[in-house]
């Protein structure tokens, strides 16, 4: 009944920071030549350090460990190869992995769109630094880059959960509510975690924290005062608030708000007017220079770093639907329950490839999501060729009492169940006259005045697995088509091992 996959922040803080960081296996013999070559010398290998994530990453986390100067962070890729000198470098070499990326294999490609789009929320960023005619617009360019590095890290090894977090966005979920459901903590809060664990610049790590940008309470205000589009904003007298406006640590933190949410959402998302509001009154500027600004810094990274097939935020620009009315948005057919739950089943089971443990508790987090009116779930697996019957993963039962349970007891439902794939819809009628058909140890965590739902998915070799989902009060129509749908999508899954 253990689930080993990481779930919470403290799990996969355990799980990430031993990871080697992926870099592309190219770049990685490049620099190892380069690296014994007596000819090279660093600003010859400024450009390969500067192109690949990681390594610049890695870098920039070597040289702020030995910096004696904390107040001064090292920001930048270039000042931190400078800093750690050819020696080391030969030393960061060992803590990274190279990868031969495949536009085959999902994660490594979703990897690479979410450098893209760090990318293009540090030149946005960038722009509205220039545009402030901050000095700083280099550094606030890697502070923005290098924040989305923990995000990186989860694409690549945490691709399915990732997915499921942007599904549920996308269907209207907030950020907090979809990054709980499917890894169990806040991103932001992991990524602080694993910064200080890889002593990365503490800059960056402030870019996530109340104490260095403003709370949402503040944010807000600093919105209200860029209200009106048409008028340049006020300046407010709260001290703090003026700090926070003039910290360019802002400015990263809104860069990748808009950046996110314009590529999970497109740019008619309506989160972004907030960030334009904000950068209006730290800009003190109308809206409309702050989202020109935006558009042009989305075409300058479309230019200078398009290094995967991820179709720059750029180009949404040009859509043609992009600000039509909402009486016209209405007459499109809308994504159904059924459909969302397809979606986010696809997502999970396009790469599977036989972890049959993390597949089956994937789908028992799908059906929390999906089907919210389960309050109980089971899964049972029946293996071959003892036939002898399991529970292996759960919610909403007493865990002590399941172990109590003689899942083996004689049971017309289970022999049923684990000969043919079956979907049945017991509500509390059916429930009552089917009940006696259980084991009869399992009647106790029934109640016939209940509703179930039960599926099975047998297997080549005669193993199954049997899932039931219980509520005392009652399933729609909706959740039993959703459920089946789950059923026939986990046993295909199931088909390839």
């Amino acid at each position: 009944m253990n689930d080993k996959s990481p779930f919470g922040l403290e799990e996969w803080l355990t799980f990430l920071q031993h990871k080697k960081l992926p870099v592309s296996s190219g770049n990685f013999s490049r620099l190892k030549k380069q690296l014994k070559s007596p000819d090279e010398t660093l600003d010859k290998l400024q450009n390969n350090i500067s192109s690949e994530p990681f390594l610049a990453f890695t870098i920039l986390s070597e040289a702020n460990k030995v910096v004696s100067n904390k107040r001064a962070d090292i920001k930048t890729p270039n000042h931190a190869a400078s800093m750690v000198g050819m020696n080391g470098l030969s030393k960061v070499l060992n803590k990274l992995e190279p990868c031969e990326f495949s536009k085959k294999n999902a994660a490594h490609q979703n990897f690479l769109r979410q450098v893209q789009i760090s990318y293009e929320a540090a030149s946005i960023a960038k722009r509205w630094a220039i545009e402030k005619r901050s000095n700083t617009s280099e550094d606030i360019f890697w502070i923005t880059f290098f924040r989305d590095a923990a995000r990186w890290m989860m694409w690549f090894y945490a691709e399915s959960q990732m997915n499921l977090m942007i599904s549920l966005i996308k269907e209207g979920k907030s950020p907090k509510i979809a990054e709980e459901s499917a890894i169990g903590c806040r991103l932001d809060e992991l990524a602080v975690k694993i910064f200080q664990a890889w002593q990365i610049p503490s800059i960056i790590i402030h870019s996530f924290l109340t104490d260095h940008i403003p709370n949402p309470k503040e944010l807000q205000k600093l919105a209200d005062l860029a209200k009106d589009p048409d008028s340049i904003p006020g300046f407010t007298e709260d001290k703090r608030l003026t700090i926070l406006a003039n910290s360019p640590l802002l400015l990263a933190f809104c860069a990748t708000k808009i950046a996110h949410g314009a590529n999970n959402t497109n740019w008619a998302s309506k989160n972004l007017s907030l960030y334009y509001q904000v950068i209006a009154c730290v800009l003190h500027c109308k809206q409309g220079k702050v989202i020109q600004a935006t558009h042009y810094a989305t075409v300058e990274a479309a230019q200078l770093y398009s290094h995967s097939d991820k179709i720059p935020i750029a180009c949404q620009l040009l859509s043609p639907n992009l600000y039509t009315t909402k009486q016209i948005r209405k007459n499109s057919p809308s994504i159904d329950k059924l459909q969302q739950a397809s979606n986010v089943i696809s997502q999970l089971y396009k790469n599977f490839k036989g972890d049959k443990k993390l597949l089956i508790k994937e789908t028992l987090k799908t059906i929390k999501i999906v089907i919210p009116n389960a309050q109980h779930a089971l899964v049972l697996v029946a293996k071959h060729p003892s036939k002898k019957i399991s529970p292996v993963l759960q919610f909403g039962y007493d865990l002590e009492t399941l172990k109590q349970i003689n899942w083996n007891t004689p049971s017309v439902v289970f022999s049923h169940l684990i000969q043919k794939q079956s979907v049945s819809n017991l509500p509390s009628h059916k429930l009552k006259n089917t009940i006696n058909k259980f084991p009869l140890p399992a009647q106790q965590i029934l109640d016939e005045r209940g509703h179930l739902l039960i599926g099975s998915c047998p297997q080549k070799l005669g193993s199954a697995f049997i899932i039931w989902l219980d509520t005392r009060e009652k399933f729609e129509d909706a959740d039993f088509t959703t459920f089946k749908s789950i059923i026939l999508t986990l046993s295909k899954a199931l088909a390839k091992t």
